[in-house]
């Protein structure tokens, strides 16, 4: 700018130009200066969006790494997951392979005569084994496990129509009201639990044979005997697992219990 303007004063005081031609040019020369002074503006303004976007790349490529992090440990934990469920159903197969073997044991010691017996004697059942209704149970037990309920149904519904006063008939109730509940029909699901309640009132399962009524009740939309069955509960078996359960499950009804 001092350029432009030593011209100006070298013909101003040569005569050769007016005020306002000096005027007019120092306007000029003043747009000429702010229009520089935009550019630089402009030109500063570009290197803020070079550097935000670099910023947002970086920002981007680190949740990328992040998201592939979680999604690793998300498959470390369901591969945990899986190996538990399988501990959990070979720790639950032996735990009925030890009832199975103690029901057993406490046949032979109830009727030691029959057990001496040979294959084919009156009194050992159809096929003469004196283990043949924990092996059916177990048969019965292991469709569950895999899924085949109708299976299971029809295995633990012979168990227990031939041997109702064994120490496992009324697990074979409890089971098949099981099968039923996890083939979501509800309605079979309560029959098969209340059947069990009703004929061993003082059975091991009463418990979760009530709970597990409960939920069926719930499922079919029926609160109120829900809610009366889940209260049954805490009522009859306070400080079981059943009752802990039931419990919460009445809290997200908006149930208060004492």
């Amino acid at each position: 700018m001092h350029r432009l303007l030593m011209p100006v004063l070298a013909l101003a005081l040569a005569g050769c130009v007016s005020t306002d031609d000096i005027s007019l040019l120092h306007r000029e020369i003043t747009d000429v200066g702010r229009r520089v002074d935009e550019l630089g503006r402009q030109s500063s303004g570009k290197e803020d969006l070079d550097v935000m976007s670099r910023r947002l790349a970086e920002q981007n490529a680190q949740l990328l790494r992040s998201n592939a992090d979680i999604q690793q440990e998300i498959a470390r934990l369901r591969d945990a997951l899986e190996t538990l469920q399988a501990s959990l159903g070979a720790t639950n197969q032996r735990l009925e392979s030890l009832t199975f073997e103690l029901a057993a044991a406490r046949e032979r010691m109830a009727n030691p005569a029959a057990a001496l017996q040979p294959a084919g004697a009156p009194g050992t059942g159809p096929t003469g084994a004196p283990s043949e209704p924990a092996a059916l149970y177990r048969s019965a037990y292991e469709d569950y496990l895999r899924g085949n309920f109708d299976l299971a149904i029809q295995g633990f519904s012979e168990y227990n129509a031939r041997y109702p006063n064994t120490e496992l008939a009324d697990d074979a109730l409890y089971w098949i009201g099981e099968c039923h509940f996890a083939k979501r029909d509800f309605r079979a699901a309560v029959d098969s639990f209340t059947a069990l309640l009703k004929a061993y009132k003082t059975s091991d399962k009463a418990a979760a044979a009530l709970l597990k009524k409960g939920l069926a009740f719930l499922e079919m939309g029926d609160r109120a005997q829900a809610v009366i069955n889940l209260q049954y509960v805490l009522y009859e078996h306070p400080g079981s697992k059943e009752a802990t359960l039931a419990r919460e499950r009445l809290a997200t009804l908006g149930v208060n219990v004492r």
